[in-house]
């Protein structure tokens, strides 16, 4: 008995230390994935002098993408109608070292932009500058819901932000809207990928649910959805990126 509790203990360990070198290691090539996208994504971008002012910088990057990148209107929003958008920062607590350790292993916050034409079916009607997501911050079941884009086109809280979109059909992209609304009662599944995995959702969860339904797998490892695997996936592709510096907003994008 003693001889098979020993190796009962010796292969939990194992097993343990399998399982935190493979997060450290999945997660130090996502980051490095992430940063050589990005990168190659800033390298394209050509300086736009006729539309820049001392404070806003715009980089093009020549596409034949037929979608808006941004859309100016008082401010400048991020993305467009079912974009995603995610963050490279973690904003949790006022300590660093948490954030950025949050940081390493999932990324940041992700929104999926709202069209105007909403879902109907459940009489749900709202403008194209609203995203939907789901934060875990707010009170009571802490459900997923409706916010106003304007935050991610100022530096509070994110000073990085990266615009991210699928090649859909029109008829596709009203299917991932529709099933996206349908998440915005979901109340916030801080257990990320066990229990309630259905009534409940986290940010990326919402976006990885809603794509899954026309046939993108954004979860490609099968573990938790992360706003890593949404940056790294081959189903999506940078379409938008700004970065403050020294109140400076530097803006990349595909026109």
């Amino acid at each position: 008995m003693k001889k098979i509790f020993k190796i009962t203990l010796i292969a939990l360990r194992s097993f343990l230390i399998f399982i935190v070198v493979w997060g450290i290691t999945n997660a130090a090539v996502k980051n490095v994935h992430r940063s050589i996208l990005l990168e190659n994504f800033k390298s394209k971008g050509v300086f736009q002098e006729d539309i820049s002012t001392p404070t806003t910088r715009y980089y093009k990057i020549e596409s034949d993408e037929n979608k808006e990148a941004f859309t100016k209107d008082g401010l400048i929003y991020p993305g467009t109608s079912t974009d995603i958008l995610v963050t490279t920062q973690v904003i949790l607590t006022d300590n660093p070292l948490i954030n950025n350790v949050v940081s390493f292993f999932v990324g940041g916050h992700a929104a999926f932009i709202n069209p105007s034409y909403g879902d109907y079916q459940l009489g749900y009607i709202e403008g194209d500058k609203t995203t939907i997501e789901a934060t875990g911050l707010g009170d009571g079941d802490n459900c997923s819901e409706t916010f106003d884009l304007d935050y991610w086109a100022t530096d509070d809280p994110y000073t990085e932000i990266v615009g991210l979109r699928a090649k859909l059909s029109d008829e596709k992209r009203r299917e991932v809207t529709s099933v996206c609304s349908s998440h915005i009662r979901d109340g916030y599944n801080y257990n990320l990928f066990m229990l309630d995995t259905v009534n409940k959702s986290y940010c990326t969860d919402i976006i990885s649910k809603s794509y899954s339904k026309v046939g993108i797998n954004l979860n490609k490892d099968g573990f938790i959805t992360t706003n890593l695997d949404l940056l790294c996936s081959n189903d999506l592709y940078i379409s938008y990126y700004h970065v403050y510096k020294k109140d400076v907003k530097y803006i990349y994008y595909l026109g």
